[in-house]
């Protein structure tokens, strides 16, 4: 039993999950131990949310059915070139998509949800229809965009529109319509989350949404697995074909002035296992002169958060290959390996809501219609997108253990396909700031869309697979002929882990070869669902890919697998 120890504050009152007394019951005891009126509150068979004074919690947590009292703390907004870095184009500018055969995969029948602060569904980014539903979640019946945080994401997500001087600006989804979930409140917070994050998820997903972007997170960074992480990880676990993002942070910082960001920010949401947490890596606009030694990034105490090379003086989007400094990194307190991958989110250019004015910190566009924006909020519905264009890809082309009628690919096999082609983030600095994945800044690397699309369309050099599930000590494998010499095959193993802060569910991905083996995640394995083995200079053969679970606490347990060989 665990018991704040701070001011009158909102918190959740979380009950044992085996109770068996009805919610009105329980939010009336609750409310009599805290000295506050039953009337205003409203609770679920997992918590009640209410603001109680300290002098109460003691009795509020004597109750049986009481499992912890967990402080609420208030949510902060995260937030063309980035578009062809991803899909694996280099630090370009033009149009280009990735394709299975001759179809573009554009987000065709893909709804994507964003939680956010709302969207100017007036501008021509949105135009066509695409925008499917939108809920006035934080102020009464209006979802407009008078902060600019929304309409940015959303752009970067499905955007497609034509700027004053005729350059072609779009998302990585620029077919897939919208579904808007305004969160923003009057005083400019985000007080329309809901107080059970599975209620924001549950309203999405009745909408036909199958993938939810969320750029914002816990204002008190590197915080513990949560109740908040909890909801995340339930709702995957309930609802296993949802692809929930959220973005890693941006709470980057070198306390210790020693020229490296420091390690451990990441925590509360984005501390979830189920979801896919991003980091920012940088874009390549390198016309904007912004540093990260600007006045911007500064500590509560006002110090500089990078006030030493090579990070002060550095550009915050001139090297693809460079992390964002601001840009939090893991692992989680957990020790989970987060964030999952990276994406730009520096000098990325968006729609701007027309209710934004003024000049703005990142750098003005030569159109008012759109504008540059920074942040793990910019990379997240980048990627959210590509997620969307990974379930385009797995419905054109099942793969084997598919089931269902109609097939909806799960979330861990969307995860698994975007992982697997991720590319290692080299890194600006010396040492790299980035690395060999697993890394705690870069996670598995940068997302490479074609990659991983590539790893959907089942070749002999290819392929991805759904996992029945399993039970304990049970096992699967398949083979994957390696016919070149010299060649690399990478494997990724994912599944949807039971709900809890630890690693409850353990598989072990193992990789053979004739008399040679290769274990996933070597020494870090026992705290991740995801796994992975990178062979170089794998001999010639048939490679045994096996899926064993180790130790399941809640069993069977569901998996996903990708793999690519490649020269």
């Amino acid at each position: 039993m665990t018991v704040l120890s701070t001011h009158p504050h909102t918190v959740d009152v979380v009950f044992h999950p085996e109770h068996n007394k009805d919610v009105d019951t329980l939010v009336n005891a609750v409310a009599k131990a805290a000295h506050v009126n039953a009337s205003g509150l409203s609770g679920s068979k997992g918590k009640v949310r209410l603001i109680v004074q300290e002098r109460y919690l003691e009795a509020v947590a004597q109750i049986d059915e009481v499992q912890s009292i967990q402080e609420v703390r208030a949510n902060k907004l995260f937030n063309n070139i980035a578009r062809n870095i991803l899909m694996g184009h280099g630090a370009v500018d033009g149009l280009n998509d990735v394709a299975v055969g001759a179809a573009k995969l554009r987000g065709q029948g893909q709804i994507v949800a964003v939680a956010d602060t709302g969207v100017d569904s007036s501008h021509p980014a949105f135009s066509g229809g695409r925008i499917l539903a939108t809920f006035p979640l934080g102020r009464a019946g209006l979802t407009d965009d008078p902060e600019g945080h929304g309409t940015h994401v959303c752009g970067s997500v499905l955007g497609n529109a034509d700027t004053a001087d005729g350059l072609t600006i779009q998302g990585t989804a620029p077919e897939a319509r919208l579904v808007m979930q305004s969160v923003g409140d009057a005083e400019g917070g985000l007080g329309g989350i809901p107080p059970n994050l599975g209620a924001l998820f549950e309203q999405a997903y009745g909408q036909g949404a199958r993938v939810h972007s969320n750029s914002w997170g816990d204002i008190v960074p590197a915080k513990g697995y949560g109740q908040s992480a909890r909801e995340i990880d339930i709702f995957v676990d309930k609802n296993p074909d949802m692809v929930i993002l959220f973005a890693a942070g941006n709470d980057g910082v070198d306390i210790n002035r020693d020229g490296a960001v420091d390690l451990r920010q990441i925590g509360s949401q984005a501390a979830a296992k189920n979801c896919i947490t991003l980091g920012a890596s940088e874009s390549f606009r390198p016309d904007l002169t912004l540093k990260y030694g600007y006045e911007r990034f500064v500590t509560d105490s006002g110090q500089l958060k990078f006030g030493t090379n090579p990070i002060r003086f550095d550009r915050l989007a001139n090297n693809p290959e460079g992390m964002a400094a601001f840009s939090s990194r893991g692992p989680s307190q957990e020790r989970h390996i987060k964030p999952d991958v990276v994406a730009p989110g520096t000098g990325i250019l968006s729609a701007r809501s027309s209710q934004v004015h003024g000049t703005l910190p990142f750098g003005d566009s030569a159109d008012p219609a759109w504008m540059y924006d920074a942040g793990t909020s910019m990379a997240t519905p980048l990627v959210s997108g590509c997620a969307a264009v990974i379930r385009q890809a797995l419905l054109l082309n099942p793969p084997n253990g598919a089931t269902g009628s109609p097939y909806s690919p799960s979330a861990a096999l969307v995860k698994a396909v975007l992982i697997n082609g991720a590319v290692e983030l080299k890194g600006q600095y010396q040492p790299s700031e980035a690395g060999l994945a697993p890394d705690y800044s870069s996670g598995w690397g940068r997302v490479h869309l074609n990659e991983s699309v590539l790893t959907t369309t089942a070749s002999d050099s290819a392929g991805c697979h759904e996992g029945a599930a399993l039970d304990d000590g049970g096992s699967f494998a398949f083979t994957v002929p390696v016919t070149q010499t010299r060649a690399m095959l990478k494997v990724t193993l994912v599944w949807t882990d039971w709900p809890g802060p630890k690693l409850q569910n353990d598989l072990e991905l193992t990789v053979s070869l004739g008399a040679q083996s290769r274990a996933g995640n070597t020494g870090l394995n026992r705290t991740n669902n995801v796994e992975q083995v990178v062979w170089t200079d794998i001999p010639q053969g048939r490679a045994s890919v096996s899926t064993a679970a180790r130790n399941l606490t809640h069993g069977p347990q569901s998996y996903a697998v990708a793999w690519k060989v490649s020269s």
